[in-house]
């Protein structure tokens, strides 16, 4: 197997995994981001994008370690709002962290003001 060089390339390549329903081995894919030169934003995205895999799996506690890690890791970067952030936060209500999900809707809403 040749070296993945871009974030593009692993999200590329996990893509193609769950589009096979290979959910498991995409995630194994996006993992491996965390390990590479990659920005805190490019190696959040991977985070959500393996905590909506592992939601999909229903594997909320699972999902909710990525997103969180995802928020805690660019929360004093700029970024765009993404409706997927309403579906992080009821993730955290649907796991029962529900002082997790106020933590971090307001903190949406005061990135927003």
């Amino acid at each position: 197997m040749r070296s993945i060089k871009t974030y593009e390339s692993y999200v590329r390549r996990a893509n193609f995994y769950e589009l096979f329903r290979f959910k498991r081995k995409a995630i194994e894919v996006m993992k491996e981001i965390s390990s590479q030169p990659f920005s805190s934003l490019e190696i959040g995205s991977g985070y959500i994008y393996i905590g909506f895999m592992y939601k999909d799996l229903k594997e909320l506690t699972s999902a909710s370690h990525y997103f969180e890690s995802a928020l805690n890791l660019c929360k004093h970067e700029q970024y765009p709002y993404s409706p997927n952030y309403k579906k992080i936060i009821e993730c955290f209500v649907e796991n029962g962290e529900f002082e997790k999900a106020l933590k971090w809707h307001e903190h949406l809403i005061d990135r927003a003001s």
